[in-house]
């Protein structure tokens, strides 16, 4: 991903390119949680036409930017550091950070804390904890629910191999040998958003699109999921942020 930045009207603009692989033709550009700009183009696109295309924009990033920056709902980075909040299947605890394994005291989910044992509380270091801890609760619950909803849908003989990995723009991904990959940050987000993840990645196993044919298998099998998807999109910046 390269990190890129523009002048507009004397002020700074930065911006994050990914060439993406699997976009043909559409581009996407949207404002993350710490501000940067971030445009999600295809592979062929080259970086000149993607400054072309950000100044085209600017006026309006910026203007937008500066609305969420001045809204309540501006989601600034984490600074992981002890009493921070920070969110885990939809509900956010506080950060306690205890001295690497002490004594009686557990690691995880204790009463409203989310308890991490750390060697330092400097915030690279708490980051790097919380992200394992964070993956290996992912790795348990989310092969749990895939084998699970596996067992409820015609066309899965037995649970894909899963991947887990941290992703910007997507909460998932299904390729052509059936291998589902779900973001980690979903680990943050409510049970029945990873449901629908999970579904979601499952129906791409009959259908490699987002035809008619796909969306007709998502209202079967999950008949609720546009209101979910909606509340998992509205969410999107908290549950994805770092």
């Amino acid at each position: 991903m390269l990190e890129q930045e523009i002048i507009v009207a004397g002020r700074t603009l930065c911006y994050r390119v990914n060439f993406n692989r699997r976009r043909k033709t559409r581009s996407l550009i949207r404002i993350l949680p710490d501000g940067t700009v971030l445009v999600d183009v295809p592979a062929a696109v080259s970086l000149l036409q993607v400054r072309r295309w950000v100044a085209e924009q600017a006026e309006w990033l910026l203007r937008r930017r500066d609305e969420i920056e001045a809204g309540a709902g501006f989601v600034r980075p984490l600074a992981y550091r002890d009493g921070e909040a920070h969110l885990f299947l939809g509900e956010h605890y506080r950060l306690s950070l205890l001295p690497r394994r002490p004594a009686g005291r557990a690691q995880g989910i204790v009463a409203q804390s989310l308890c991490l044992h750390a060697d330092s509380t400097d915030p690279g270091h708490v980051r790097q904890r919380l992200w394992r801890w964070y993956r290996g609760q992912g790795q348990t619950l989310f092969r749990q629910r895939l084998a699970e909803l596996s067992a409820g849908v015609p066309w899965v003989a037995r649970p894909p191999e899963l991947k887990l990995r941290k992703m910007r723009l997507r909460w998932g991904s299904c390729n052509e040998r059936g291998v589902v990959t779900l973001n980690t940050h979903l680990i943050k987000a409510p049970r029945d958003c990873i449901d629908y993840v999970i579904l979601h990645e499952l129906c791409h196993l009959r259908e490699l699109n987002h035809s008619r044919r796909f969306y007709r298998l998502m209202d079967a099998v999950l008949p609720e999921w546009r209101g979910i998807k909606q509340r998992l999109d509205e969410r999107a910046d908290f549950i994805a942020n770092e």
